[in-house]
């Protein structure tokens, strides 16, 4: 019998684990590898980018970063769903 969990459920929980990681230890790479990781996640679901996050002027998100990271997870769903 496999485990067939849902790579989107496997990916929150990363996030989780993530978010602690970064209270505990206040790693600033870390924030920026969750915040794209979120956004992507959150466009996924279908969400608007606006409704994420108002990002300042200086601190763009790196498109280009979320949509390998959205084209990853897609790729995971799709292989999962085939299972």
């Amino acid at each position: 019998m496999t485990t067939n969990t849902n790579p989107l459920v496997i990916f929150k929980n990363k996030q989780k684990d993530l978010a602690q990681q970064i209270r505990k230890d206040h790693d600033d790479w870390d924030s920026v590898v969750f915040r794209h990781q979120h956004i992507a996640y959150c466009e996924l679901r279908g969400r608007q980018r606006i409704k994420i996050e108002k990002p300042a002027d200086n601190n763009k998100p790196n498109d280009t970063w979320i949509d390998t990271i959205k084209e990853e997870l897609t790729k995971q769903i799709e292989e999962w769903r085939t299972e």
